[in-house]
C-alpha cells in the first residue's frame, strides 16, 4: 500500500487533481538511427515497414473511452520520403523531425506515448524523445515496448537506458495497453486509482504489478485507420514471403495468440508476454481479417504470433472459419511455428485458408543443444513436420537455423547440417547467435564476455536489413576450405570463434540453399525459388554474385533461355565484389557455363 500511495503521488506531480487527458499522441520512431540507415537499401524497398500494431491497440481502447488519438509512424515517413524523393535532398533527421513537429503543433496532445521494439532502435528513440521534450517540456512523455522492458529486466542495461532517456516521465513495461488505459482513466477520475507496470523517472519508483489482458480483453481490433495500413507495403516490406505475391498486393499484420509454449534460452518472448499462450476468439480474428480485406483492400497478412499453431484444434477452427466467410486474404508465418504442431490436418486446413509460406524454428539439429536451450521439440518433430509439408508444395516452407551457441562444437553443427538436409525443405535462414537482453543466454554470454558494458549497437540482431551479419560477411577475409567441405577443416570437438562462424555461415548458406537449387524439379517449387532468388538479387543482396548466377540458372530451367541483362549484371557484380567473387569461383560456378549451355544457339 505504501508503494502504491507513492505511485499515486508521483502521478499527481505529472497531472494535478484538476488535470485531464483528452488528446493522446502515439509515436513509432524510425527502426534504426541515421548511422545504421542506408538510403540505397531504403530505395530498394528492403527495410521492414510493419504497422505499429501495439500502438493501434492502445489507440482503439482510448478512442472507445472517448479520447482523441493520433498515431505518427516515423519509420514509415522515412521510408516513404526515401522512395519518393530523388535522393539529392534527402535528410534523415529533417524528415522525421519535421513530420513530428507538425503533429505536435497541430494536435498539441495532453499525453505522448512512444514505443521501442528492437534494441537497434534505442539511439533513434532517445533522439525522438529528446526532440519531443525539448519542443514540449510541459507534456508528460511515456515510453514502452519490448526493448524497454528488456532493459529493465537486464540490469546491465538499465542504467544505460535511464541515462539516455533522462527526460522521460514514465515507462510502461510488458504488454501495456490496459496499463496505459487505466493510467489515463485514473488521471481523468474515470476509475479508482489502478496503476500497473509503471516506472516514474523523477521519483525512481517502479510499480511492477502486472496486468495481463484476459482472453476477452485480447479481442481488440486495432485502429487500422490511424496506421497507414494501405501504404505500408508500398514503401517497405512486411514479412519474408512478399516476393511470392503480385507487386501490387497490399500487406498488413495481425495477431491471434500472445506468448509461446516454449522457454528457449535465446528468446525474450516469455520475459515480455509471461508464461504460456493466450488467444483471441476466432470470431474476433476473422472479423479483423474481413475488416482489412473490405476496408483497406489488404491481400496478404503476416501473423505476428510467436506460437501461431499452439492450439491445433483452435487453429483448424480459425482456418475453417476463414474459408466459410470467404476471406480472400493469403497469409504467412514469418515469425515461425513450432514443428510439433505441423500435423497433416492442420497443414491441410492452413493451405485451404490461404497459407503461402511459413518458417519452422529448428535452430539446432543437435540433441544436446536443444536440451540446453529448452527448445520444445525433438529431432523427430522436425522430420515429421517436414514430411507433412513436402506433401503441400503450395507452402513455401523455410527453416530457422542458428550456429554459435555457447560451447557449440563443429560436430554439433554437423548434426544441424544433417538434419537440415534430411528435412529437404525450401530455404534455410541461417544466423549466428546474437544473445539479446532479457534472455537467459544473454546473462551467460555477458558473464563470459571480457567487455561487460555492451551497448545497444553490440546486441542488435544479426539478420535482417539492419543486422550485423551482412557486414561481417562483406568484411570477411578468411577463404573457404580448399577441400570444399567445411567439416574437414576442424576437429569435430573444436568450438569455432566468431570469425570462423562467419566462414561456416557462408558454407551453410551455399550448400543448404543455393547448391540444392540444381536439383529442384517440382514446377511449383521452381517458380517459388525463382521468385525468391530474384528478390535476393534485386532487394536483399544485390552485391552478391551467387544469387545472380542462380537467378540465371532458374530462368533457364523455367523458360529455356536467359535474359542477357542477368548475365551482364552477374559479370558486373563479380568484378565489384572481392569476397563474393572468391566464394563464387571456390564453388566452381562459371559465367561461361551459363553462356555456353543456357543460351539457345543461333
Amino acid at each position: 500500500m505504501e508503494k502504491k500511495n507513492a505511485a499515486v503521488a508521483a502521478l499527481r506531480l505529472l497531472y494535478p487533481s484538476n488535470s485531464t487527458i483528452k488528446r493522446v499522441l502515439l509515436v513509432a520512431p524510425p527502426d534504426a538511427d541515421e548511422g545504421l540507415f542506408d538510403y540505397k537499401t531504403a530505395v530498394r524497398g528492403r527495410y521492414w515497414n510493419f504497422p505499429p500494431y501495439g500502438l493501434g491497440i492502445i489507440a482503439r481502447l482510448l478512442i472507445d473511452d472517448g479520447l482523441d488519438v493520433r498515431i505518427v509512424n516515423l519509420n514509415h515517413e522515412i521510408l516513404k520520403v526515401s522512395r519518393e524523393g530523388n535522393g539529392e535532398d534527402f535528410d534523415f533527421q529533417e524528415t522525421w523531425k519535421s513530420r513530428l513537429k507538425l503533429e505536435l503543433e497541430l494536435f498539441f496532445p495532453d499525453f505522448i506515448g512512444v514505443t521501442c521494439m528492437f534494441t537497434q532502435g534505442h539511439n533513434i528513440t532517445s533522439q525522438v524523445c529528446s526532440f519531443i521534450k525539448t519542443s514540449n517540456p510541459q507534456i508528460p512523455l511515456a515510453l514502452g515496448g519490448v526493448h524497454i522492458t528488456n532493459c529493465f529486466a537486464a540490469r546491465n542495461f538499465l542504467g544505460h537506458l535511464l541515462h539516455d532517456f533522462s527526460k522521460l516521465d514514465i515507462y510502461f513495461l510488458y504488454e501495456a495497453e490496459y496499463a496505459v488505459r487505466n493510467f489515463i482513466r485514473t488521471v481523468n477520475k474515470k476509475m479508482a486509482v489502478d496503476l500497473f507496470q509503471i516506472h516514474f523517472t523523477k521519483e525512481n519508483l517502479t510499480y511492477e504489478t502486472r496486468l495481463l489482458p484476459t482472453k476477452e480483453e485480447l479481442d481488440v481490433i486495432p485502429a487500422h485507420d490511424l496506421m497507414n495500413t494501405t501504404e505500408l507495403s508500398r514503401y517497405g516490406v512486411i514479412g519474408s514471403f512478399y516476393c511470392l505475391k503480385a507487386p501490387e498486393t497490399l500487406f498488413s499484420t495481425i495477431i491471434s495468440n500472445r506468448g509461446c509454449r516454449g522457454s528457449c534460452t535465446f528468446c525474450s518472448v516469455r520475459g515480455f508476454n509471461g508464461k504460456g499462450v493466450r488467444s483471441r476468439s476466432v470470431k474476433s480474428v476473422v472479423d479483423e481479417l474481413q475488416y482489412l480485406q473490405k476496408e483497406f483492400n489488404i491481400g496478404h497478412v503476416m501473423w505476428l504470433d510467436d506460437d501461431f499453431l499452439y492450439d491445433t484444434k483452435r487453429a483448424i477452427s480459425l482456418f475453417n472459419e476463414m474459408v466459410y466467410r470467404n476471406i480472400q486474404v493469403t497469409w504467412d508465418c514469418t515469425n515461425g511455428v513450432i514443428a510439433a504442431s505441423c500435423q497433416e490436418e492442420v497443414i491441410a486446413a492452413a493451405v485451404a485458408s490461404g497459407c503461402i509460406g511459413l518458417n519452422i524454428g529448428v535452430e539446432s539439429g543437435n540433441e544436446e543443444i536443444l536440451r540446453s536451450t529448452h527448445k520444445p521439440a525433438k529431432i523427430s518433430d522436425y522430420i515429421n513436420a517436414a514430411s507433412v509439408l513436402l506433401r503441400y508444395p503450395e507452402i513455401n516452407a523455410r527453416i530457422f537455423l542458428m550456429i554459435g551457441f555457447p560451447g557449440e562444437t563443429i560436430g554439433m553443427m554437423h548434426d544441424t547440417y544433417k538434419v537440415a538436409c534430411s528435412m529437404n525443405l525450401d530455404w534455410y535462414n541461417v544466423t549466428i547467435l546474437q544473445p539479446l537482453p532479457n534472455t537467459p543466454i544473454f546473462g551467460m554470454s555477458l558473464e563470459s564476455s571480457i567487455d561487460k558494458q555492451l551497448d545497444s549497437g553490440d546486441v542488435r540482431y544479426n539478420s535482417g536489413a539492419y543486422g550485423k551479419q551482412r557486414e561481417q560477411i562483406q568484411n570477411s577475409t578468411t577463404p573457404l576450405p580448399n577441400s570444399g567441405n567445411i567439416f574437414e577443416q576442424w576437429n569435430f570437438d573444436y568450438v569455432p570463434n566468431r570469425s570462423e562462424l562467419v566462414i561456416i555461415w557462408r558454407w551453410f548458406n551455399f550448400h543448404l540453399n543455393f547448391k540444392r537449387l540444381f536439383f529442384v524439379e517440382n514446377p511449383i517449387k521452381l517458380d517459388q525459388q525463382h521468385k525468391y532468388v530474384k528478390n535476393i538479387c534485386d532487394v536483399v543482396a544485390p552485391e552478391d554474385p551467387i544469387p545472380h548466377y542462380f537467378q540465371a540458372y532458374l530462368q533457364y530451367r523455367m523458360q529455356g533461355h536467359i535474359d542477357i541483362k542477368i548475365i551482364e549484371k552477374l559479370e558486373a557484380v563479380l568484378s565489384a565484389s572481392e569476397v563474393g567473387s572468391r566464394d563464387f569461383f571456390k564453388y566452381n560456378l562459371s559465367v561461361t557455363h551459363l553462356k555456353t549451355r543456357c543460351f539457345p544457339t543461333a
